[in-house]
């Protein structure tokens, strides 16, 4: 088998032409972290691959007008390191330094994750509950969907022929708000998550105003506890409560089993997480409140 071609466009415009030119055979690349091991083990045989690590826009982390933008090829490294996102939205930070050791997370991308559209991507949880927006751009121009309807299934996500996704959005997070991600694997670090899960909540005089609960690798796609967020949301976060949510959101999932873990034993590690994660949020947003009073 002939070698795919190589190509490199310094701008998204050529990004795409290239994509639409090349057809179903070209694949976009940016870490490679996951693409190259699928090439491998012969999952995905491109035809040509176009490297988007020379585009500059789509390597930029921004806070404008409240708004966070983080480019598709910002690496994980770069995620933990951004002064703007601990600040902003540390639960992204959190999530990313879990992931894998130095060397990947120097290489891997924000996009790459999410494109990948596995159901363990560990960004996808804390960018779910941070209410992210994808930006899509491809031959037909520019697009923008929440990024709960990116993903598709296992490895599918809804990007078209010859698109590409350029970054997210994020709204930045308003006072008494607090998140947390935590991740559950074989070991505890450097490795596929067996469950993942991310928590965002909003205090006001005591009861839960904004709630949103994520999972990760429970389902064909990263999801959304929504019956443990509507039982939540507007009430005080007491003990019972917060038990019921949790078995609630363990409900929601869709788990399967794998070499990795059973699906009995995923529904019960996710009903815990998710638990953890509202406490630790709940937590953060009556600091963040206090610090907000002062």
């Amino acid at each position: 088998m002939n070698p795919p071609r190589y190509l490199a466009p310094p701008t998204i415009a050529e990004a795409v032409r290239h994509l639409a030119e090349e057809g179903e055979g070209a694949y976009p690349l940016a870490g490679g972290t996951d693409l190259v091991v699928r090439m491998r083990a012969g999952l995905v045989q491109p035809t040509a691959l176009v490297d988007l690590q020379r585009i500059p826009e789509l390597a930029v982390i921004a806070v404008q007008d409240g708004r966070v933008w983080l480019g598709a090829t910002v690496t994980l490294a770069k995620v933990v390191a951004s002064p703007e996102l601990r600040r902003l939205t540390p639960v992204l930070a959190e999530a990313a330094a879990q992931m894998g050791a130095v060397q990947l997370r120097n290489l891997a991308t924000v996009g790459g994750n999410l494109a990948s559209a596995v159901p363990s991507a560990d960004l996808a949880p804390p960018l779910l509950v941070l209410d992210a927006t994808a930006r899509i751009t491809g031959p037909a121009g520019e697009r923008a969907l929440p990024l709960e309807q990116f993903f598709a299934g296992p490895h599918r996500s809804v990007l078209r022929p010859g698109e590409i996704l350029t970054g997210l959005e994020i709204p930045a997070s308003d006072g008494g708000t607090g998140a947390a991600f935590l991740k559950f694997g074989r070991r505890s670090a450097q490795v596929l998550a067996v469950v993942n899960a991310a928590a965002r909540v909003r205090l006001h005089r005591g009861v839960l105003d904004e709630v949103r609960i994520a999972l990760g690798a429970v389902a064909p796609t990263p999801i959304r506890a929504r019956s443990a967020e509507i039982l939540l949301r507007g009430a005080p976060p007491d003990r019972e409560r917060l038990d019921e949510a949790a078995r609630l959101a363990a409900q929601e999932a869709r788990p399967i089993s794998d070499m990795r873990a059973t699906a009995g034993f995923r529904r019960e590690i996710a009903q815990v997480l998710v638990r953890r994660a509202l406490e630790q949020a709940i937590r953060r947003a009556e600091l963040e409140g206090l610090r907000h009073a002062l």
